[in-house]
């Protein structure tokens, strides 16, 4: 990776939620091992003066995607619930999708209980440099169409790069090399793939 001088850092969290973990509704297969490595990103963020992003569906009783997937992370649920081993502070921002009759597989079809839209949030303003670091669940749905819109954002008066931590996401895996896929799609997108201690140990992504 190319070392770039970051001078505003973004970690987005995608849906570590209750039903997406073991034992919940649509649990996806080892889960629960992306929540210390992004913990610890988190961590890192706040401590390098960032921002940390939670995402969460938040999908109605009855919509269209539960015509393709078990009902799970219904508004208000416990299902719907971030896990209560992610480490989230009052002054992080979280993130509603999947509240309409859509999918909502990306981040950035949310907003805020107060209707900012994550674009607003990690789109880089003059010259400014923003490194959005993002994991969680699940690779090959909504940390894949969080990415690429991500990397649709206009990048005309700044610069972002994304980062995908790979040890801090884990797939649904339809088919057995669907993760594998969703992250060569993310990088032939313009992501970069990388270890989370990477960037701790090294400070990689700072001046």
């Amino acid at each position: 990776m190319e070392r770039m001088a970051a001078d505003r850092i973004v970690a987005i969290n995608v849906d570590v939620q209750n039903d997406f973990l073991p034992g919940g509704a649509l649990a996806v297969t080892r889960g629960d091992e992306v929540i210390k490595p992004l913990n610890d990103i988190n961590e890192y963020v706040r401590s390098h003066g960032g921002s940390v992003v939670f995402t969460g569906d938040q999908h109605p009783v009855t919509t269209p995607h539960f015509e393709t997937w078990p009902v799970h992370c219904v508004a208000g649920t416990e299902g719907a619930a971030l896990s209560k081993v992610l480490t989230v502070l009052p002054e992080d921002t979280i993130i509603r999708k999947g509240t309409g009759q859509t999918d909502g597989y990306s981040a950035f079809e949310g907003s805020t209980a107060d209707g900012r839209s994550l674009e607003s949030i990690v789109t880089p303003h003059g010259n400014e440099r923003v490194v959005v670091l993002m994991g969680g669940l699940a690779t090959d749905y909504c940390v894949l169409n969080s990415a690429l819109d991500a990397l649709r954002i206009d990048q005309s008066d700044g610069s972002l790069q994304l980062l995908v931590l790979r040890d801090a996401v884990r797939g649904v895996n339809l088919q057995p090399h669907d993760s594998d896929e969703a992250l060569r799609t993310m990088q032939e997108a313009g992501a970069v793939v990388i270890e989370s201690e990477d960037i701790i140990r090294n400070e990689r992504i700072l001046a």
